[in-house]
């Protein structure tokens, strides 16, 4: 178990601050090793808890000309397996690198040859692009939310969000509404008015003010 957080916003620098407690409050879920890069737009950060490549697996994880940055938190299934049909400069044997690599390759139609249970976010300097996804079962969790001066934010944990102080902690009356009549909150909502759950099987991407939610896998139908 990873924690992942971010916040995009066209000067991201001066939300450090709001970023540092936002890896505060992961620590329980990375206590490790820690660390958070910024982008001129974009800031990725994530608290590790080390399971594969311990030496070079460090995240967040950068293609080799830093154009591109990512915060995974999980397990890609068959990753040695993957590699050998990538042409890429691996520096690690980490999974997290693999997606960098399957980005390259196939861009944002990557989760087609992704298996595993995961959440991740990956920033594209060059698009000005956000691409983040959760796995087809919801194994690992993914919230997202709109800060007072439109930064987006994305944790692994609603906590997180709220200790940037960039968002309010106004309930959702609908949410509250559907726990009291049936004793849990709707999977692809969260108790709180502002915060977002991405539901399992989809891919958000965030880019020009804009958050985009596909769907890229569905439960097989049986006729």
């Amino acid at each position: 178990m990873c924690g992942i957080f971010g916040l995009i916003h066209p000067d991201c620098k001066r939300n450090s601050e709001a970023l540092i407690r936002m890896s505060q409050s992961l620590i329980h879920r990375g206590p490790d090793d820690k660390g958070m890069y910024f982008f001129p737009t974009a800031a990725l950060g994530h608290r590790r808890l080390n399971v594969i490549d311990l030496k070079t697996g460090s995240q967040p994880m950068l293609t080799e000309d830093k154009q591109i940055g990512i915060t995974f938190n999980g397990e890609i299934y068959g990753y040695r397996d993957i590699k050998k049909q990538l042409s890429y400069a691996f520096q690690t044997s980490s999974d997290t690198e693999v997606i960098l690599a399957l980005y390259r390759k196939y861009g944002s139609h990557l989760m087609q040859h992704l298996p595993g249970m995961f959440s991740f976010a990956l920033w594209d300097d060059k698009k000005q692009k956000l691409f983040c996804a959760r796995d087809r079962f919801g194994e690992k969790p993914f919230y997202y939310a709109i800060g007072k001066n439109n930064e987006f934010i994305f944790s692994s944990e609603i906590k997180a969000i709220l200790a940037s102080g960039l968002i309010s902690d106004e309930i959702h009356k609908p949410s509250l509404k559907h726990y009291l009549k049936r004793l849990y909150i709707h999977p692809h909502e969260t108790i709180y008015k502002h915060i977002k759950s991405l539901p399992p099987g989809k891919i958000l991407e965030f880019s020009s003010q804009r958050i985009e939610i596909k769907k890229y896998w569905e439960p097989p139908v049986n006729e």
